[in-house]
């Protein structure tokens, strides 16, 4: 799976998502908190519904880009540039977990 974590002053989320079809997705997102901000007490429903909103607003972004990838456009991958060699490597790993190739 490919994770990716967001740092933030008073906890971690991290977030995995596991490719299951060229296009699906199951992402799952933890909030970790140190014990000492569990135990106090301290309320965080609003720093997870924040995340949470930011999260499916991502999300959704991600989802209208799908129709698009079918089109001829997009037929080798997209448009990555230098500083994104990253992600060609994880449609790279998508593609051979699949069995598919880049064309």
């Amino acid at each position: 799976p490919q994770v990716f974590i967001n740092l933030v002053p008073d906890h971690v989320i991290f977030h995995r998502m596991y490719p299951v079809a060229v296009d699906r997705t199951i992402v799952e997102c933890d909030w970790l908190y140190l014990p000492h901000v569990v135990e106090s007490g301290k309320d965080v429903s609003r720093s997870v519904e924040l995340f949470d909103r930011v999260n499916r607003q991502d999300f959704d972004a991600c989802e209208r880009t799908q129709p698009g990838m079918s089109s001829r456009m997009y037929a080798k991958g997209g448009v990555l540039v230098p500083s994104e060699h990253h992600i060609g490597a994880f449609h790279d790993w998508v593609n051979e977990r699949l069995g598919t190739s880049r064309p």
